[in-house]
This record gives structure tokens, sequence and C-alpha cells, in this order.
């Protein structure tokens, strides 16, 4: 992979034979056959090494879909942190499965591939209740403010919700504030503070911080723009201020990290 890449995705992978390693968020993630793994791929991501001989199988699980899913907010929480997700343990029933996905979807049916993605949420589900961090070394991000309760929410509150992730995707980069996404939801900014917090388990000001965030570290590992442009163009108001939160979620500085992907 030439380049880092991103996009608004989950995305699970499973290495049906051999291995390789990521660079994600300037950081490299180890990835060992058989092992489920899954991260927002919002984030920049690039693989940098790979064993010959190597197979990937990739999932891509639209973000709509993740809102949606009865999972523990501390799962969302750390995949929205830029963290990678996999198993406690190693099963061989996932090389099997992602094998069977990959055929099957090649020649699917629509019912088929309804019934796909019903298997992909599940499993998504299933390892939300059975997972640890693959990116423990120091550096990692910290997702702010965990809780462990499983959420469950309507349709019409997801609803809500997307309509506000999907505003604040679209306008980060404007000086917006938590009354404007709440308008575009049509609500009280308390309750929808309290609405948003309920399918993604943070705040809205959190939300728009990280994706402000993703955005500068797009362009810092996929552009030449002089920090000062990364950080007006990504919404942080000021340099000071994107370089106190970039500090402070990513634990280097703009240039340490622009140079992890160059190196």
């Amino acid at each position: 992979m030439p380049a880092a890449h991103w996009h608004d995705h989950v995305e699970l992978n499973v290495i049906t034979r051999g291995g390789m390693t990521y660079l994600i968020n300037g950081k490299q993630i180890r990835l060992q056959e058989s092992a489920i793994y899954c991260f927002w791929a919002a984030s920049p991501h690039q693989v940098v090494a790979a064993l010959d001989g190597t197979e990937l199988v990739c999932v891509y699980v639209p973000f709509a879909d993740l809102l949606s899913l009865a999972v523990s907010s501390d799962f969302k929480n750390d995949l929205m942190a830029g963290h990678v997700l996999t198993a406690s343990s190693v099963d061989p029933a996932d090389t099997l499965m992602v094998r069977r996905w990959a055929r099957d979807w090649d020649v699917t049916t629509e019912q088929m591939a309804d019934l796909l993605r019903d298997e992909v949420r599940l499993r998504v589900r299933r390892l939300a209740v059975d997972q640890r961090r693959a990116d423990v070394a120091e550096g990692a991000f910290e997702g702010e403010h965990r809780r462990s309760a499983t959420q469950v929410a309507d349709r019409r509150v997801i609803g809500r919700v997307q309509q506000m992730t999907t505003f604040i995707n679209s306008d980060f980069a404007k000086p917006i504030s938590v009354t404007d996404v709440a308008r575009i939801g049509g609500l009280h900014p308390t309750n929808a503070t309290a609405m948003f917090h309920k399918v993604l388990g943070q705040s809205i000001a959190q939300y728009l911080r990280q994706r402000r965030l993703n955005h500068a570290l797009k362009l810092l590992a996929g552009t030449d723009m002089a920090i000062i442009e990364v950080a007006f163009e990504s919404g942080h108001g000021s340099l000071s201020r994107f370089y106190d939160a970039f500090q402070r979620q990513v634990h280097c500085t703009p240039k340490d990290y622009r140079r992890r992907f160059r190196a």
C-alpha cells in the first residue's frame, strides 16, 4: 500500500494466511493469522509490511450500522478514539467464516446479501463482549468518559443521531456549536446531548473534537499543507488550540506525526 488512506467505515480484518503490519494513526500494529481486528477506517491507515503469500479478508461496515448496534459504549468509544480492537483469543472459526463471506458475496442474491450483513453485525456484537485492544503500547489514543452499559436505542433515536453526525461530518471545519447540531436533530441541546450519548456513548462535543482531529490526521498524512493550514482546515480555530488538542490525544506534535508517515 503506497500511501495511507481512509474511509468512513468500521473495518473488520481477518488474515486467513500469513501476517502483516499496519501503520494506523502513526503507530505500527501487527496483525497475526486467524485473529480478527476491528477499527474505524476514518483514521489514516496503511499496510507497511506483509509476509509472502499473505491473504486478507476486509469487511466494511457502514458507520450508520455501528450506530444501530446494541453494543457497549466502551466499544464504540474505543473505535472512534482510534483504537484497534481484537478478540481476547484467536477463534479458528473466524477464518472459515470470512472465507465463506467472501465466496458468498461474489455470487450473492439480495436475500443472501441481507443474511451476510446480519452475520457481520452479529460478529461485531460478539467481538464487543469479548475484546481487547491490539494497540496497547504507549501513544495509543485514550477514549474519554468510558461506561459499560449496553446501548439500546430505537430507530427514531438512531435516525436523529444519524442526522446530527451527518451534519458534523459535513460541517466540522466550520465554527459550529452543540446548539447548531441539536437544531439539525430538531431537539433542545440538552435532549440532543442525552440522545447522542445514549447511542454513541460520548457527547456531541467529544464527537466533534474527534472528527476534527481525524481530518487533521488525514491532512498531515496525505498532503504537504503547512501545519497552520491543517489547523484551520480541520476546524480548530487557532494554532495553539490545535497543538493542545493534538498533544492531548495523539501524544506527539503534528510535525512528529507527519514524520512517521514519511519515514
